[in-house]
């Protein structure tokens, strides 16, 4: 009986270790650079401030994203660097560090909208990127 339990045992924990990494959902519409081109919200910006400096790159293959951003007081994903994103199945974007935003691909343009905190008034954010470049997988 306890070689039958510790056989149990051993499968079970054998199972439980599988990586989900291979289960990564990709979209290879995503795959490129992106760059900023309006945002609707009700956060401030500086009028001297160009949006077409604020850029995403999606690799698909590691799935990362870098951010491109050139100003450390305005940051409306992450200040810049590389951080790691998943996608869900209901449209879903996920960037470590960041808010989760709904995308939408139509063509070349890429519509982000952060997912809204009920228990924040006008945290709305909508970000429109144009594809730059899009890059194999």
């Amino acid at each position: 009986m306890k070689r039958i339990l510790t056989l149990l045992i051993i499968v079970t924990s054998l199972f439980a270790c599988s990586n989900d990494d291979d289960n990564l959902k990709m979209d290879p519409e995503l795959n490129g650079i992106w760059v900023l081109t309006d945002m609707n919200c009700f956060c401030g910006f500086d009028p001297e401030t160009n949006i077409n400096d604020f850029s995403l790159n999606f690799n698909n293959s590691e799935n990362t994203v870098i951010v491109q951003n050139p100003r450390e007081d305005y940051f409306y994903i992450a200040n810049s660097g590389t951080f790691n994103y998943t996608l869900t199945d209901d449209g879903i974007l996920k960037i470590n560090g960041s808010d989760d935003f709904i995308y939408k691909i139509d063509g070349a343009v890429l519509t982000l909208t952060r997912i809204d905190d009920p228990q924040i008034a006008d945290d709305e954010l909508e970000l429109v990127y144009k594809r730059l470049q899009q890059t194999e997988m």
